[in-house]
């Protein structure tokens, strides 16, 4: 079940610096975002077309290079074209940070930079550019799950609320002032697809609410607690693959993060894989004999379960030649079948690398994870 529209929670208003230098009373904007974005994709459609903003470009993807996030999702966006279609100019360089290209943005006279799902990080000349501010929408409720994936992350870690926020570009990865948060209100249902397209129209009402405050500078940032940051980076191979030593709503977790691409794993003692999308974690009619961690035992109706720390969970599909199948007509979990639990027992979150708290930063961000504290609304007006 997907989550429930989203709520505002906004910064108060502020007597901050002069509005953007614009007779008309208008922003003009530099767009970054992932050529094959979701959130890219709408963000430039709305920029292009409200009376409020002048779009001076969209910086994407250098050529070849696409965003895991969408590459699997059968409906495909490409920002090239869109742009093209619009007559926006539409910048590929293979680093924003190329002093030749920091050079030729600063002609486009950008009063903002909007990063919506760009995965380059911005470093400070090239942040310096904009006359007001570089603005991120970044999908969460910062400053928990900072970083790469935080849909993936929320759902795997159990988060019970979200949010995304939109916050004033720093050097240290999504670490600047906050200017905004909406609420996404999660079921404890969803699937990784289901919050991030949740947190996608989230951004774009977002967007559409903050662009007057960015106009008239009547938003107020207000920091971050750093000592509430949580920092996640892209999910491994590791990180996807199942252990059923685990309590089957813990395993039940992990598959909807992973789902529907890449895809929670396991392995048979043969080492094949397996790829699980959907289970229940609380099914009626499981096996009455207590349950082994990692057995596989077929029920009535060929229905598929696996034994868990605590009880059964029933595996309800998996993936075969490509498609979303029943696991019941894959016969890829035979009755009896051992499923290998990971070489070491569940693992704990590993020591951060989090760039908040090292020096050493590369141009994406690294894949280190902390745990998640609760998130800190923003004040209410």
């Amino acid at each position: 079940m997907a989550p429930t529209a989203p709520t505002a929670r906004t910064a108060p208003a502020s007597t901050a610096s002069p509005a953007p230098q614009d007779p008309a009373d208008r922003i003009r904007v530099v767009l970054f975002s992932e050529v094959n974005s979701k959130l890219g994709s709408p963000f430039l459609s709305m920029l292009h077309g409200h009376p409020q903003v002048d779009l001076a470009a969209v910086v994407t993807s250098p050529h070849g290079k696409r965003c895991s996030y969408f590459t699997d999702d059968p409906e495909q966006v490409d920002l090239v074209t869109q742009g093209a279609a619009l007559g926006v100019p539409v910048l590929r360089p293979s680093s924003v940070n190329l002093p030749s290209f920091v050079d030729e943005l600063e002609g486009y006279g950008a009063d903002y930079f909007l990063v919506a799902n760009f995965q380059q990080i911005l470093r400070e000349r090239l942040l310096s550019v904009p006359r007001v501010t570089a603005v991120n929408f970044h999908p969460s409720p910062l400053p928990a799950f900072a970083g790469l994936s935080p849909f993936y992350w929320m759902i795997r870690e159990g988060a019970t609320e979200s949010a995304v926020s939109a916050i004033e570009m720093a050097p240290v990865l999504d670490s600047g002032d906050l200017i905004m948060q909406h609420e996404v209100p999660l079921t404890g249902d969803e699937t990784a697809i289901d919050l991030r397209t949740a947190q996608e129209r989230a951004n774009v009402l977002m967007l559409l609410e903050l662009i007057p405050q960015l106009v008239d500078r009547s938003y107020r940032p207000i920091p971050q607690d750093p000592s509430r940051r949580s920092y996640f980076g892209r999910p491994t191979d590791a990180d996807l693959r199942l252990d059923f030593r685990l309590p089957a709503a813990v395993v039940a977790r992990h598959v909807r993060a992973g789902y529907r691409s890449p895809g929670a794993w396991t392995a048979d003692e043969a080492g094949r894989r397996v790829r699980i999308l959907s289970v229940d974690p609380a099914p009626a009619g499981a096996p009455e004999q207590a349950p082994v961690p990692g057995l596989v035992v077929h029920g009535a109706a060929g229905r598929v379960f696996a034994g868990c720390a605590d009880g059964w969970l029933e595996v309800r599909t998996t993936e075969s030649d490509g498609r979303e199948t029943p696991a019941a007509a894959t016969g890829q979990l035979p009755d009896g079948t051992r499923l290998v639990a990971p070489p070491t027992p569940a693992p704990a979150p590993t020591a951060p690398s989090d760039p908040a708290t090292t020096e050493a930063r590369t141009e994406t961000p690294d894949q280190a994870r902390t745990e998640a504290p609760a998130p800190v609304p923003l004040p209410v007006p």
